[in-house]
């Protein structure tokens, strides 16, 4: 069995990391953080257009 070779504390670890993981994941699905991940791309766009005004380039 897989769990011969590890420690108890290797265990833990493991278990910690995981449900750290599990609820970053749902705290950013609920905060609607990877709702539109399109709209991320177009505000970097529209950033780089509107700085890019007035400069020669």
């Amino acid at each position: 069995m897989a769990f011969e070779y590890l420690t108890l504390a290797e265990l833990l670890v493991a278990v910690l990391m995981g449900l750290a993981a599990l609820c970053a994941f749902v705290w950013g699905a609920s905060s609607g953080a990877l709702g539109d991940v399109e709209e991320a791309k177009h505000q970097v766009l529209r950033a780089e257009t509107e700085e890019g005004h007035g400069t020669d380039a």
